[in-house]
């Protein structure tokens, strides 16, 4: 099929359907419906040729609902396709131009009405970092309230002090709201080294963040960290997988 530029289709296809372009259509008749476009111009004389020599008794009308059905395919299309933007923690850096990681993970919990999914390594809190985390902790209590379903799924290892991932939640989480649901992934005694390492963040299999980023203070303010907002199928897929872990016993309660 002839390429057309979809902003024109619905002139192209009113022509069609009056009779105002036919096979044989002047050149002025083509000027006037590419309102001055030189490529369009083209392409609706491309379209004529390919209608002469091998549809010449295609009516005009049924070109048109051709058109508009391929049209309606294409605005599909780009609708469910996802949208990405890069997310970033770090200096400042002149001429570009990315979304903080705390502004944006604030704005996927705010966000999210139905499920929350958060998969991370390394969770700190009560520290001196201008109370970022403790913030984020009181988001989620948030959606806790408002009905969001709220699963996190965190690396079980014990630090130097004793202290792991889920005593820190259970320390900063607010007393009178019922935590969210707590999963690890069960590490083999025989290999230390293996580490829960994602960082993931998924509201409503819609909208997901994969990131470098732990949630700490440096991760969120400090250090250099990169990840990748996905808007779309991509995020259903990441939940999916995540969940299909938990059904599957591979992730346990932790």
């Amino acid at each position: 099929m002839v390429a057309v530029d979809v902003s024109a289709v619905e002139d192209i296809c009113t022509a069609l359907e009056s009779g105002h372009l036919k096979p044989k259509s002047t050149a002025a008749i083509r000027s006037a419906l590419a309102s001055g476009s030189p490529r369009l111009e083209e392409q609706i004389k491309r379209l004529q040729a390919l209608w002469t020599s091998s549809f010449p008794d295609l009516p005009g009308p049924a070109l048109a609902l051709a058109f508009r059905a391929s049209a309606d395919g294409i605005q599909l299309e780009r609708l469910l396709s996802p949208k990405t933007q890069v997310v970033w923690t770090g200096p400042k850096v002149e001429g570009s131009y990315v979304r903080a990681t705390r502004e944006v993970v604030r704005e996927i919990i705010r966000d999210a009405k139905h499920e929350l999914l958060i998969v991370g390594y390394w969770l700190s809190a009560r520290d001196e970092g201008e109370g970022i985390i403790e913030e984020l902790i009181e988001l989620l209590a948030e959606a806790v309230c408002r009905g969001t379903v709220l699963t996190m799924i965190l690396d079980e290892r014990q630090r130097s002090d004793g202290s792991d991932n889920r005593k820190i939640l259970v320390d900063v989480w607010p007393k009178l709201i019922p935590l969210p649901r707590l999963l690890t992934w069960k590490l083999p005694t025989d290999d230390r080294h293996l580490k829960l390492h994602a960082k993931v963040l998924v509201a409503d299999e819609r909208d997901a963040l994969v990131t470098s980023a732990n949630l700490t203070w440096y991760a969120m303010d400090r250090n250099i960290e990169m990840g990748v907002r996905i808007v779309g199928q991509p995020a259903a897929t990441i939940s999916r997988h995540i969940k299909l872990l938990d059904q599957q016993g591979t992730l346990q309660p932790f």
